[in-house]
């Protein structure tokens, strides 16, 4: 993004996290498809084990056209941001949705299936290769960690077996983790470098101010606030760069 643009979107974003008051919430919100909205507002109440905001949202996903299987493979992503217990419960909770739509005879899309990965496939040298596309850059093959194997299974798992599903591209992927850690709230690393990751695949900054403002509306202005005084230091870093 050109340099000075980015320069203003932050100014703007900073006196909105400061005066959350004033910041324009519904204007924000528009800066997402629905599609996109739909996939943050999921992400966000999965996130806080909001089980009757998330089966809104999960009906609310499919009024607006999401795939059963691409909320499946949300559900599943995630996972790996906010634990096996609020998966497994956003995973019943789908089915309890869908399962109803069909007895109140609607008929949603199946969506495309996970795709697998090919026997003998290196899956650590394949999710560094797809790590690489998000951080747009090069990374070093097993560099030295404190616990080594948080890289193995970083690589192997999240980026290999997770990412390569497809289903989801990387960026409704990243709309999905930032609206999540930004709904967590107490993760502002991760915050932070998710939502690099999401402008270095094509999200734009105004719909990094969409998902917030989604947040806002799933789990409270004080939270999307703090999500969007992150969204400003990011933006304000690359700036600079």
């Amino acid at each position: 993004m050109n340099k000075h643009i980015i320069g203003i979107v932050a100014a703007a974003t900073l006196s909105g996290a400061a005066n959350a008051e004033a910041y324009d919430w519904n204007e924000a919100r528009q800066n997402l498809t629905a599609k996109r909205q739909s996939l943050a507002a999921v992400a966000a109440f999965s996130a806080v084990g909001d089980l009757n905001g998330l089966e809104k949202a999960f009906d609310n996903a499919l009024n607006n056209g999401l795939a059963v299987n691409e909320l499946k493979e949300l559900v599943l992503q995630l996972y790996a941001y906010t634990g096996f217990p609020r998966c497994l419960n956003a995973a019943a909770t789908l089915e309890k949705v869908v399962k109803a739509r069909q007895t109140a005879g609607k008929e949603d899309l199946t969506g495309p299936e996970p795709q697998k990965i090919p026997a003998g496939t290196d899956k650590y040298e394949l999710g560094k290769k797809n790590l690489e596309v998000l951080v747009a850059g090069t990374l070093p093959s097993h560099p030295d960690a404190f616990i080594q194997d948080t890289d193995t299974f970083l690589k192997e798992h999240l980026f290999a077996d997770i990412f390569a599903r497809g289903v989801l591209t990387y960026q409704e992927r990243e709309v999905g983790t930032v609206a999540a850690l930004a709904a967590l709230a107490n993760v502002t690393p991760q915050l932070k470098a998710h939502m690099n990751l999401a402008l270095n695949v094509g999200v734009t900054s105004k719909e990094m101010a969409g998902i917030m403002s989604v947040v806002k509306d799933s789990v409270g202005k004080k939270i999307a606030a703090y999500g969007l005084k992150a969204m400003n230091d990011v933006l304000a870093e690359r700036a600079g760069k």
